[in-house]
């Protein structure tokens, strides 16, 4: 059977017919006889190479296409998901919403993630999944068959610059050597979490500084103030802030 299956395309019908000693020999098997000469009748459907990537066609690109997505990037865009044969599974202009993403954390099948890299605001494409790259053998239950190959065509509309790898929030201007002093409005030597928010939110609305696009404001805000805090007590001291400076500038070197 193995044998009877090189070089056919999709589509293609054909017949095999298979001696014993290339099928289940004279033993046989379960309900095949010994010595038995299989016939087999095959409609080819469709087939993948496991090492096949994906395939990308940019049907239009703006005039001013220098800017190109990349990883950590936020996008939004519409797409239609479709299989092979024109079947729709899913459309984001019906739903009439665009899909969100930070591109490379894993929010869409590997695939589409990659269809989606260098690729500027206002540009058109086309990109074809294979099954391994989309969702595999078992396929999504209800929504899309296994073995499936999968074309979107997508139009990306908006693109945020995402922070360096690692990072979830950078400065654009300088620190400033008081930064303690500015956090801890009121003076009493402590910060609370509402104080560095506003603060870091401050400077954000400001264009001093910039959160990574794409996630929770609030949960980074919240996690860089329990990174401050030290002893876990709710609340940073100037030498809890001045020893995780040091810290900082001891790994920049």
């Amino acid at each position: 059977m193995d044998e009877g299956l090189l070089g056919v395309c999709i589509g293609e019908k054909r017949r095999i017919v298979v001696p014993p000693h290339l099928g289940y020999g004279e033993e046989g098997r379960g309900n095949i006889p010994g010595s038995a000469v299989l016939v087999f009748d095959i409609h080819v459907i469709d087939f993948h190479n496991p090492s096949d990537s994906i395939s990308i066609t940019s049907h239009y690109k703006p005039p001013d296409c220098s800017v190109l997505s990349k990883k950590g990037d936020y996008l939004k865009y519409h797409y239609n998901a479709s299989l092979l044969d024109g079947t729709l599974l899913d459309s984001t202009w019906n739903l009439g919403k665009t899909y969100n993403i930070v591109l490379g954390s894993g929010q869409v099948v590997l695939g589409m993630d990659m269809g989606l890299r260098e690729m500027c605001v206002g540009e058109k494409r086309t990109v074809i999944i294979p099954p391994h790259l989309g969702y595999g053998e078992a396929g999504v239950d209800g929504e899309v068959p296994g073995s499936a190959v999968l074309v979107f065509d997508i139009e990306l509309l908006e693109l945020v610059a995402g922070l360096p790898e690692g990072y979830m929030f950078i400065w654009n201007d300088e620190v400033s050597p008081n930064l303690f002093e500015e956090i801890d409005k009121d003076g009493d030597g402590e910060v609370l979490l509402e104080e560095f928010s506003e603060y870091i939110h401050a400077q954000v609305a400001s264009g001093k500084g910039k959160l990574a696009p794409g996630f929770d404001a609030e949960m980074i805000v919240k996690n860089m103030f329990t990174n401050q805090d030290r002893n876990g007590d709710g609340k940073v001291t100037a030498e809890e802030f001045k020893l995780k400076d040091q810290e900082a500038k001891h790994d920049e070197l």
